[in-house]
């Protein structure tokens, strides 16, 4: 397994998601638009120790981190706030789009899902996973067919309406 540097946990406690192509994007992305040079070599080089694991090995890392790591310091950026929230709150990860995603501004976008992937036949996703989705009208009938075949269940609904969110019920446990 990899060593990590204090400032390379920090960073990966703030991601998004677990697999570790979301995590590479997400870190390639702060590489690239970041002016901190400090900031930009710590990306760099956990780019690097990230792309030398395998998935499981990457995912079981940062969900280590992002489950057991804790600040030096109390929250000073928002994404050390949602990082300290999400841990606090025991709240379980989704996989698929984040709830800010630039899918949920789509004109076309009518649609967001939570939803259990129940079987490996499900066309998204892998048994087991949960997860959010922003989909069009074609979309949101294909995940519906999807739950009547039983490779889904859809736990939560709500309209998009110009990027807000009408949920048809508000489920606490999501």
């Amino acid at each position: 397994m990899i060593t990590l540097t204090e400032d390379e946990k920090r960073m990966v406690f703030q991601l998004e998601g677990c697999r570790r192509y979301d995590a590479v994007q997400e870190i390639a992305m702060l590489c690239r638009y970041t002016h901190d040079h400090d900031k930009r070599a710590t990306a760099e080089n956990l780019l690097k120790k990230l792309r030398e694991l395998s998935e499981d090995d990457c995912k079981e890392l940062i969900c280590g981190i992002q489950r057991n790591y804790r600040l030096p310091w109390k929250a000073r950026t928002v994404g050390e706030m949602i990082a300290v929230a999400r841990q606090e709150s025991g709240a379980r990860k989704l996989e698929g789009h984040d709830i800010m995603a630039l899918e949920r501004f789509d004109p076309e976008v009518t649609h967001m899902i939570v939803f259990d992937v129940l079987s490996d036949e499900a066309s998204i996703g892998d048994k087991g996973d949960r997860m959010r989705l922003f989909l069009t009208e074609a979309g949101y009938k294909k995940a519906l067919e999807n739950q009547d075949k039983a490779f889904i269940q859809i736990l939560n609904h709500a309209k998009v309406v110009q990027g807000h969110l009408q949920y048809d019920r508000i489920d606490k446990n999501l």
